[in-house]
């Protein structure tokens, strides 16, 4: 019984690195590659689903990076770095830019190389993103709020007040036709949404497959103030097909 225990221990384990490298997985690839039955896959997902270690969905199975806490819940890396790169494509030489405090919105920096740029922004994350000479920084100032080193409150909305942007680049926590755009926080759903009021041209939204059809606590805007929505393959088509219709261009990335 005792050596049963273990392997069922080790064989959990096992799923859980797996889904962590490989963002998802179907029942059938997971019971091959750890020559197991589909049987056993199953009983082990159901136990792993109980534990909230992994999130099922209709025909494959996630891992659940927020139980992770020094992660970010942006997503799987690789996710994040695909819907960074396809939201610089819009940005160019010259333009004012604002990020939010998501860490996918700040990864676009990585993917730009352009002549000049000024970017504005409350994440604090900055600090630690590759930094370019002929670019201007500006941080909102305001109250620091931890972990997610967000700057928030009267002085970042004075700040953000008294600017316009060509471009926003703005992460979410959830976004679902009934209940719009949504944040974490209250503070950071007002950062939000007056950074894509005081954007003139281009607003684009970046959420993986596990914030769409989600909502969170606080409202930040309609789905229909945004240009576009980038998100991944995985995410529900037919909502996308929804958000389409509402004027915002859905772009996924693979």
């Amino acid at each position: 019984m005792k050596n049963s225990i273990i392997n069922i221990d080790k064989r959990h384990k096992d799923i859980l690195d797996i889904l962590e490298k490989n963002e998802h997985m179907t029942t059938l690839e997971l019971a091959n590659s750890l020559d197991v039955s589909l049987s056993t896959i199953r009983r082990d997902l159901h136990l792993l689903e109980e534990k909230n270690d992994i999130i099922r969905k209709f025909g494959y199975c996630i891992f659940n990076y927020d139980n992770k806490p020094e992660n970010d819940h942006s997503g799987p890396v690789r996710i994040k770095q695909l819907l960074a790169k396809e939201a610089s494509k819009h940005i160019h030489n010259n333009d004012t830019l604002f990020i939010n405090s998501s860490s996918t919105a700040l990864k676009v920096i990585d993917y730009l190389h352009l002549d000049h740029l000024t970017v504005i922004t409350n994440n604090l994350k900055i600090n630690y993103s590759p930094q370019n000479a002929h670019y201007n920084y500006i941080l909102t100032g305001g109250e620091m709020r931890y972990p997610k080193e967000a700057l928030v409150g009267d002085v970042a909305i004075q700040t953000l007040s008294a600017i316009n942007a060509d471009v926003c680049v703005v992460g979410c926590s959830g976004i679902d036709l009934e209940n719009g755009v949504t944040a974490k926080t209250i503070n950071e759903a007002t950062i939000n949404a007056l950074m894509v009021k005081r954007t003139t041209k281009c607003k684009i939204l970046v959420a993986d497959h596990r914030k769409v059809g989600v909502t969170s606590k606080f409202k930040m805007s309609d789905i229909s103030a945004f240009d576009y929505l980038i998100t991944d393959q995985f995410s529900s088509e037919e909502l996308l097909n929804d958000i389409q219709n509402l004027g915002v261009k859905v772009v996924q990335v693979t």
